[in-house]
């Protein structure tokens, strides 16, 4: 007969004859490993059944090992099964076949994937800097030849199609590797490099004890947050616009995995919410309120089963790179919405959650000034001053843009933070570090700022300030100078020559009738600091009188605020080099406060009045 097209929770499904797999279910994948359920589905064409109900069973054959049977559950008016495995330990080699009674009037007709084994599911969403493909990155080529000389063979890979990403269906690293696709590339080329990146640095970080590893990348470019929540979960957050493509890849993308238990989540998006309101959780408004929220729906979606996906599995987030604003201004208020106003993770709307920090990880090159004025063409445009031009373009014809330095292509130091802080909080609580410096509050005396650091977060390790130039108060520490001005999102109005700011720091949008500035280094200079104990750094405020407030890495020069006011040079900018950091290397949390009778009152929720 035929082969019949059918729907499973949003993806389509292509049925040839009575019984089939979805296709995210297939030879080579990778199943949550034990405790979980681990969970397999696909769809029945019941349109020959005759009236008769039909059954469905699982077979799980081990190489080496006695095989044993479930029972599926029928759904959707028996279009779709799904049968849940017996918890089962990491490692194996599984053949699966699931056989359906009463299908066909033939006889039984049964379905088979093999070289299954079981492992730990990482499940990778967001927008175009998780979708960004490996061929974008500087370190491909490194990871490419890691594979080929066999290491990283516990790496499994599924990958949806996007504006952004070839299809992948379920294989190694090895043999995605061999298969060849446009652009002189291969097909793991085409992967998302922060997923893997992220598995691949985890599987480092857990040598020997390292289980198989399934990462699922189902990233799309552009896309917004409100697009991979459902629509009754983003309206009990104000400021939050409901579209006709709302919800669209909570359905399409999300899902469609439901079903397939996995051990957590990785979310890298929010560039294209940066001129949406960035809100606050305490109020139940914007971006702040619905990631948390889109965090627990898809944890209900995947623990709807008992026994499968965690009720809290594990979700890690990666904030936004310093070149992410999409031409809006304010990207420190959205590190700050990145953290459900809390100023860091875990916490109360964001419990068993991890972070990794890109605000310093912008591309080296993030100054594309040299790619527009027509520089790096050949010959190069003869009426522009192209001097200094050579290592960047250099660098651009080594590894090409995608679009443009908003996509760093340096993934693996992200990748490598991600692993480091899942390690550290998923599989070894407490033995690794998995962030640095986290304000616990601030005091100014004498016209000097003392800023206080989290000793219990901190995991052992102290406060570094590396060096900056020191010549140019590049430090990234600015204080407020004018009280009037504090504002963690601007606004445009209708009325020329005014403003408008959403958010004062408490919840209350206030209007200007003159313009002010609100970002300048005049109304938020910045100061050079100095370490003045394990936990604590200094700073010499006395040439601005009173301060009113103070914050850190909201600096946006030239989409690269660690080197925004660095002295130019024709050579890349340092990574990582925003210089308050732990001795771990791992970067301080963004902060911002309010400076209040001479001591630092956080933005509520987050508290630091140590």
């Amino acid at each position: 007969m035929k082969a019949v097209a059918t729907l499973l929770l949003g993806m389509a499904v292509q049925t040839a004859g009575y019984i089939a797999f979805a296709d995210n279910v297939g030879d080579h994948m990778v199943l949550q490993q034990a405790p979980s359920k681990a969970g397999i589905f696909g769809s029945l064409n019941t349109t020959s059944l005759m009236g008769t109900e039909p059954t469905v069973t699982a077979t799980v054959i081990p190489v080496g090992g006695s095989p044993y049977e479930v029972p599926a559950k029928l759904t959707n008016n028996s279009n779709n099964w799904v049968a849940y495995l017996r918890p089962t330990p990491a490692g194996g080699n599984y053949t699966i076949k699931v056989t359906c009674t009463g299908c066909a009037p033939e006889g039984p007709n049964t379905i088979e994937m093999s070289d299954v084994t079981f492992g730990d599911v990482w499940y990778c969403g967001g927008q175009s800097n998780m979708a960004l493909p490996l061929s974008h990155t500087l370190s491909r080529n490194d990871s490419l030849k890691a594979i080929q000389a066999g290491q990283f063979s516990n790496i499994r890979i599924y990958q949806m199609n996007s504006n952004m990403n070839e299809p992948i269906s379920w294989g190694t690293l090895l043999n995605a590797t061999q298969i060849p696709i446009r652009h002189s590339h291969n097909l793991f080329f085409s992967f998302s490099s922060t997923c893997y990146y992220f598995g691949q640095e985890l599987t480092r970080m857990m040598g020997d004890k390292a289980p198989p590893i399934g990462l699922i990348n189902t990233a799309f470019g552009g896309s917004r947050a409100a697009q991979w929540t459902p629509n009754a979960t983003s309206i009990q957050c104000g400021n939050v616009t409901i579209k006709g493509t709302s919800q669209r890849f909570f359905d399409d993308r999300v899902m469609p995995f439901s079903q397939m238990s996995i051990k957590g989540f990785v979310w890298y998006q929010g560039e294209n919410d940066m001129g949406n309101v960035f809100g606050n959780s305490k109020y139940s408004t914007g971006y702040s309120c619905e990631i948390p929220k889109m965090v627990g729906a898809w944890r209900s979606a995947f623990s709807k089963e008992p026994n499968t996906t965690s009720p809290d599995a594990p979700f890690g987030l990666v904030t936004l790179a310093s070149s992410g604003g999409e031409g809006h201004p304010d990207i420190g208020g959205m590190y700050f919405a990145q953290t459900g106003s809390y100023g860091d993770i875990p916490n109360a709307v964001f419990p068993n959650t991890f972070l990794a920090h890109a605000y310093d990880l912008a591309d080296p090159f993030s100054n594309t000034t040299c790619y527009k004025i027509g520089c790096c063409e050949t010959p190069p445009n003869p009426t522009k001053d192209c001097h200094g031009c050579e290592a960047f373009c250099a660098s651009g014809a080594a590894t090409g843009f995608y679009m443009s330095a908003i996509h760093p292509r340096n993934k693996l130091p992200v990748g490598q933070r991600l692993a480091q802080a899942c390690y550290g909080t998923v599989y070894e609580p407490g033995k690794v570090a998995v962030k640095g410096p986290v304000i616990s509050g601030c005091s100014v005396s004498n016209g000097i700022l003392t800023v206080k650091f989290n000793e219990k977060m901190l995991n052992g390790d102290h406060v570094v300030v590396d060096s900056y130039q020191r010549g140019n108060n590049a430090s990234m520490l600015q204080v407020l100078t004018n009280s009037t001005l504090f504002c963690l999102q601007t606004g445009t109005t209708t009325v020329p020559g005014s403003a408008v700011c959403l958010d004062n720091g408490y919840g209350k949008s206030v209007f200007y009738e003159k313009a002010p500035l609100f970002n300048s280094l005049k109304t938020w200079p910045m100061v050079n600091i100095e370490v003045a104990s394990a936990t604590t750094i200094t700073a010499d405020v006395s040439d601005y009188g009173e301060i009113f407030g103070i914050r850190y890495a909201f600096f946006e020069g030239e989409n690269n605020g660690c080197c925004g006011l660095n002295n130019r040079t024709s050579g890349p900018c340092p990574q990582a080099s925003c210089p308050l950091k732990s001795t771990s290397g791992l970067p301080a949390t963004p902060f911002v406060a309010h400076v209040v009778n001479g001591k630092c009152k956080c933005i509520s929720p987050q508290v630091c009045d140590e």
